[in-house]
């Protein structure tokens, strides 16, 4: 399991890795909850180990996914930060915050009022590639900006239904309409 929940989103089953997650009927992570877990067990009934590591690489979807936010592998230790977040049908906002050798990182996202809203904090010396799910750049904006006229930030252009964003740090706020 410490691999599923990504691997679904990465392949377009956000929506499935979500209902996974957000299940309460045996056998779940949301039955373990309701049964009082805070940490992940080895077996679904709860019988042996109650402390049981294998299973928490599903914990991670939800900020490498679903928040969107990892460090990126080829410049370690939040050097530079990628967000990229894998957004469910059914869910409508997801917030991430970690505190990195830099500084705070964050990022927040919502829909609402055919809106998609961003936000995220890029701490001094880190830089990060911004995704965001959007059919138009025409439609967006960083804080009542156009993008391309935003500071700090540079548009890379499209990248698998993502327009990609180079920032350096700051705290920027995306609105898509």
């Amino acid at each position: 399991t410490q691999l599923f929940f990504e691997v679904l989103a990465e392949n377009g089953l956000s929506e499935i890795a979500y209902t996974a997650m957000n299940k309460h009927s045996f056998p779940s992570f949301g039955h373990w909850i309701a049964q009082g877990a805070t940490t992940t067990w080895e077996q679904w009934d709860g019988s042996n180990s109650r402390n049981h590591p294998m299973f928490g690489g599903a914990l991670t979807w939800y900020y490498r996914k679903l928040a969107g936010m990892h460090a990126d592998e080829e410049r370690p230790g939040y050097k530079h930060i990628i967000i990229r977040p894998v957004i469910p049908d059914s869910i409508s906002y997801a917030s991430y915050a970690t505190r990195t050798p830099y500084g705070d990182a964050s990022v927040s996202w919502k829909r609402g009022d055919g809106r998609f809203y961003l936000e995220s904090v890029v701490p001094v010396g880190s830089t990060a590639s911004i995704y965001i799910p959007c059919s138009s750049a025409s439609d967006m904006n960083e804080s009542g900006v156009l993008i391309q006229d935003a500071k700090g930030v540079t548009d890379k252009g499209w990248k698998e239904g993502y327009r990609q964003l180079e920032v350096v740090s700051g705290t920027y706020r995306f609105v898509v309409d």
